[in-house]
């Protein structure tokens, strides 16, 4: 070769490495084809890994193959750190193929080689390869790379693999010392095993800021908050490592949990002074989360106003901060600004939505959400599928519900419980304890709960007793006390009160709800004075009533007749600094009503607090007791007005009042009542009472229905309960109840 071509051939060698250097990839190539097109022929196989490294870098696959075509013709290709360079640009291009074939073809091959290939399957997602490749290089002696390591590390963490075997190779293999590996070690922990990865953590000698970001996080995500923030003040304390944004936002995380909205301020002043609200979308997006979450939904508001660099997550933080505090009208009126800034929705947003919808219990909104649902493919979503279930039953879609549980391909527990609690609400138990009989997954606490509360429903005691069985079996009666206290339930809606009392006696650790459940199911089968005797056994054992605790003693005092210790209940209540509510208020009306007093429940409701309203439940006893104790006059006038105004589609006020009017003979009042019913076109519903025929079958029957002569067990089982009826014996006539009769 002429000197001219040597000092070209130089100078375009140093301008193609330069080049390189400096990242101008056009640069190397249009300097290598310079060389080509000149026709000289150089023996420097360094400059050919930078040509192909600049292929890689530009995606330039077909230009990297016929580079790779001249080499093989000149027997390049036998060089390691040319077969390595090209096989990492076929990775890098994305033909893993043509990689594995280049590595195949290897004559020699070094840890590069072995790196290259292992590092670029993992890289593209390719775990299962890529460790099976790992392992052969294993094999072969050849040791990975800091950087597969840590690949390697994080594909085993994927795949779930053994972190314990994977860390007793590092520690073997000498890497143990180097920060990213122990960093990628100690997120496989804290991901399964917390407490190891916090033994892991304390060993290290150098952590910088992912080791303690990676710690604090596993923390808030295995339920132990407040040892991730005493965590985070250890490290503000020791001030070697700067906390940054990933660690402000699993200790606000940690805030959001706890619902500490104090500490949660000192962490958003703590992320003012770094700076780190105003760059960072995440910190501000958990900034508005943790106020919704500590009930400061103000506080959150004025942090999202304040983000300019809203995202979808911004959105729906702040949606679901006004849901999760009950403020609906307010969630409404930002999914419509939502749309005027023609923000695209996703999941998250629909399943926010349908919360909204439950609470207003609109239909037409459930159906338009589901439109959209299927529109965006998110019908194989679970939790949106299950949010609409849930959604569709509140707003009394039972059949829609099912119609969608039945079109899922995986009809998930949660989903299958949600419709079960939804049909046992619409008064269709058998329907929801076949949903529970077609289950295949196995089901949880909650699935359990709604399975007997659907078994109270349907007041079938031999239902309640095989729900019992299934939650003995479960392993759910005795260990959760949420299942203890429904058997309990149960068991009383079917008037069996003594296998009620049974069921309680064997919860291990009772509280409040349960001591509630067993006052409520002396109070609905006439037991009243055993309902105040478990009440005050109760309050002996140190366990502190809650508001529905007095309500269900109100009530037992209300349907027993016993006035002076109802009004002794309601005082008790409100010298132990409990508020009476409309339901407490509704309740005494109630008692008072029945018992003949109209004047003094009406004095009652005049008198009320400014911030409680009686409701139509109240004014509805007020009628009641007119009808009952023929109080004439201006007062049923008065409560009939009030129950119509106040619920003017329901059909019970009507019937009600005109019943309270017919007792008067003010047969005008009475067509009034008809008239209005017509022209409103209320739907009347008809009252029924069920009766258990044999031990599996509950038959209901409206008023003037008649049996057929075929009927004859069933003729009799009537005929007793005639005969109990007509008994003057108050107590005989209690027993009716586990005969069957439900009203």
């Amino acid at each position: 070769m002429g000197t001219h071509l040597c000092s070209k051939l130089e100078a375009l060698s140093s301008k193609i490495k330069q080049a390189s250097v400096n990242g101008r990839w056009r640069e190397v190539l249009t300097g290598y084809s310079e060389i080509h097109r000149a026709g000289i022929q150089f023996n420097d196989p360094f400059v050919f890994p930078i040509v192909f490294k600049a292929c890689a870098k530009l995606s330039w696959l077909f230009q990297g193959k016929c580079i790779q075509a001249s080499l093989l013709k000149r027997g390049f290709e036998s060089f390691v750190s040319v077969g390595n360079s090209i096989a990492d640009f076929y990775l890098k291009c994305g033909d893993l193929s043509s990689a594995i074939r280049e590595f195949d073809c290897m004559t020699w091959r070094d840890s590069i080689s072995w790196n290259v290939i292992v590092f670029g399957l993992l890289d593209h997602g390719f775990e299962e390869e890529g460790l099976r490749w790992f392992s052969t290089s294993r094999v072969w002696g050849f040791e990975p790379n800091v950087s597969t390591l840590v690949l390697v590390i994080h594909a085993s963490r994927s795949l779930r693999l053994d972190g314990e075997e994977v860390h007793g190779y590092v520690i073997r293999s000498g890497f143990c010392g180097i920060p990213s590996v122990q960093n990628s070690i100690l997120c496989r922990y804290s991901e399964c095993d917390p407490s190891s990865a916090r033994k892991l953590f304390d060993e290290m000698s150098e952590r910088d800021v992912i080791s303690w970001s990676v710690v604090i996080r596993s923390y808030v995500q295995s339920q132990e908050p407040v040892l991730g923030l005493k965590l985070f003040k250890e490290m503000v304390r020791e001030a070697k490592t700067e906390p940054d944004c990933v660690t402000v936002t699993s200790v606000l995380k940690a805030c959001a949990v706890l619902e500490d909205i104090d500490v949660g301020r000192s962490v958003h002043g703590f992320s003012i002074q770094r700076g780190f609200d105003l760059v960072d979308v995440f910190v501000r997006n958990s900034l508005i989360d943790m106020y919704s979450k500590g009930f400061d939904v103000d506080s959150a508001f004025r942090v999202f106003d304040e983000t300019t660099c809203r995202n979808i997550v911004s959105w729906n933080s702040i949606l679901a901060g006004f849901v999760h505090n009950q403020r609906y009208d307010e969630a409404v009126e930002m999914f419509r600004l939502m749309v005027k800034e023609a923000v695209e929705v996703d999941e998250v947003t629909l399943v926010t939505l349908l919360q909204v919808c439950k609470f207003f219990e609109q239909p037409l909104p459930c159906k338009s959400i589901h439109c959209v649902m299927i529109r965006h493919g998110y019908e194989s979503n679970e939790v949106a599928l299950s949010s609409l279930i849930d959604a569709y039953t509140s707003c009394s879609l039972v059949d829609d519900a099912r119609t969608v549980l039945d079109l899922m391909i995986y009809k998930d527990v949660v989903s299958c419980s949600i419709l079960i609690s939804g049909l046992a609400r619409s008064g269709r138990p058998y329907e929801a304890i076949s949903i529970f009989c077609q289950m295949k997954d196995k089901p949880n606490g909650i699935t359990v709960i709604n399975l007997l509360n659907a078994c109270s429903v349907s007041a079938d005691l031999r239902k309640s007793k095989w729900g019992h069985g299934i939650a003995i079996r479960r392993g759910l009666a005795i260990s959760d006390i949420s299942v203890d206290t429904s058997i309990v339930d149960a068991y009383a809606k079917c008037g069996a009160i003594d296998m009620a009392r049974r069921a309680f006696d064997q919860i291990p650790s009772k509280n409040v709800v349960s001591w509630t459940v067993i006052i409520s199911a002396y109070a609905i089968n006439g037991l009243p004075e055993k309902a105040l005797a478990s009440f005050e056994e109760m309050k002996q054992k140190g366990y502190t009533p809650n508001d529905v605790t007095y309500l269900a003693a109100l009530s037992a005092c209300n349907h027993g007749g016993l006035v002076e210790k109802g009004l002794m209940v309601l005082k008790s209540m409100v010298e132990n600094d409990h508020k009476p509510s409309l339901q407490h208020y509704s309740c005494i009306v109630d008692m008072l009503s029945r018992a003949g007093e109209i004047d003094t429940a009406m004095e009652l409701i005049k008198n009320l607090p400014e911030d409680v309203k009686a409701g139509a439940s109240a004014w509805g006893a007020i009628l009641s007791g007119c009808r009952n104790h023929l109080k004439k006059g201006i007062i049923t006038l008065e409560a009939a007005a009030e129950v119509l105004e106040l619920e003017p589609l329901c059909s019970s006020g009507y019937l009600l009042a005109s019943s309270a009017f017919a007792a008067e003979k003010s047969w005008e009042d009475v067509a009034i009542m008809r008239r209005l019913v017509k022209e409103r076109k209320v739907r009347v519903v008809a009252g029924y009472s069920m009766v258990l025929e044999g031990s599996s079958i509950a038959r209901r029957f409206l008023a003037g229905d008649k049996l057929s002569q075929s009927d004859s067990e069933l003729n009799d089982v009537v005929q007793s309960l005639h005969r109990y009826m007509r008994l003057d014996d108050t107590t005989e006539r209690r027993n009716i109840g586990p005969l069957g009769l439900c009203d």
